[in-house]
């Protein structure tokens, strides 16, 4: 029967060539495909049907050792190309819908981050974002980050920027704001919501396809870190759930909690105390997950771009062997 298995955890998966956002990040297709071989020939791919199955293999074992799935956060329209990927080599993964993107069609807050990032440059985001701090009285003090070298340090300006949006301000505001940056960085470059994110009909495919689809809360916000009263986490959380199950007829029974780290998830008793409303929840905490790993605290790992199928591999070994 299984003894482990192992989350992955993607998001992007970009063209291999003619990439029109070279600066989004992500898997290639290509890599993707490697990835999938690899996984295939030496490890035990897991659906989430099987990882129910894992946790009740008193009553129906499983016939693998070392188990590896396949999901995707942020609903992204990269994705539609993995799911056929999937389908044709008869693997079932499971995407995380940020509801906000099907039903007030407009993007997941880090979403609109990078695609603008992506369009324009972090530059000229910088100063769009400082226009932006100023129509709402934000002390832009916030942006020490003003007299750092762009070109020298952009990886830790953009982490610097993602610490202030989604962690040193009200969530509600960073909403807002990047609400602001959508519609002038994106819409007006002819980009729309159902250029970033998977559409309704995509999904209904993916579903034809035999994957299985979960939430990402709605709008994309941390969790355990965000002050959220009662109903906004009804909102966030919730309500999430119910809108995926009236529009495709379906149970949802997992969630995945936005950016996944400890400081944005909550400990399974937490969540329960909320709500009961999922049987799964995943985070990206970098863990093996065994029959004593709570289903409200799954482990995967975030695919880095960088990670070839040799690296996987290496890494998922090392893992599955300590």
């Amino acid at each position: 029967m299984t003894s482990a298995f192992y989350g992955l955890c993607y998001h992007y998966i970009r063209q291999d060539n003619n990439d029109p956002f070279p600066r989004i990040f992500g898997t290639k297709i290509n890599d993707f495909v490697e990835h999938v071989k690899m996984v295939q020939k030496k490890f035990d791919v897991m659906s989430l049907d099987d990882i129910q199955r894992f946790y009740e293999e008193k009553t129906d074992p499983l016939d693998v050792k070392n188990g590896v799935v396949f999901t995707f956060d942020d609903g992204l329209s990269d994705q539609f190309e993995a799911a056929k990927i999937l389908n044709e080599n008869n693997i079932s993964g499971i995407f995380f819908i940020p509801t906000c993107s099907l039903f007030d069609n407009i993007p997941a807050n880090p979403v609109i981050l990078h695609y603008a990032i992506a369009i324009h440059g972090l530059k000229e985001f910088m100063d769009q974002l400082e226009t932006i701090f100023e129509k709402y009285n934000i002390d832009k003090d916030s942006l020490f980050i003003r007299n750092e070298n762009v070109i020298e340090n952009k990886f830790e300006i953009i982490d610097k920027i993602k610490d202030i949006l989604y962690y040193k301000i009200n969530h509600t505001m960073t909403r807002q704001i990047l609400s602001d940056i959508y519609q002038e960085f994106i819409v007006s470059e002819n980009i729309s919501n159902n250029d970033i994110h998977l559409s309704i009909n995509q999904l209904k495919k993916l579903l034809e396809m035999g994957h299985k689809i979960g939430t990402h809360s709605h709008s994309h916000i941390s969790v355990a870190s965000s002050k959220m009263s009662d109903e906004e986490f009804n909102k966030e959380i919730i309500k999430p759930k119910e809108l995926l199950e009236k529009k495709f007829q379906m149970d949802i029974i997992s969630m995945s909690y936005p950016f996944g780290e400890k400081r944005d998830c909550l400990e399974s008793e937490k969540l329960l105390k909320k709500t009961n409303s999922y049987e799964f929840a995943f985070t990206i905490e970098n863990k093996l997950n065994v029959i004593n790993t709570p289903k409200l605290e799954i482990g995967r790992y975030m695919v880095h771009s960088k990670d070839n199928a040799l690296k996987l591999e290496k890494r998922l070994k090392k893992e599955f062997e300590n």
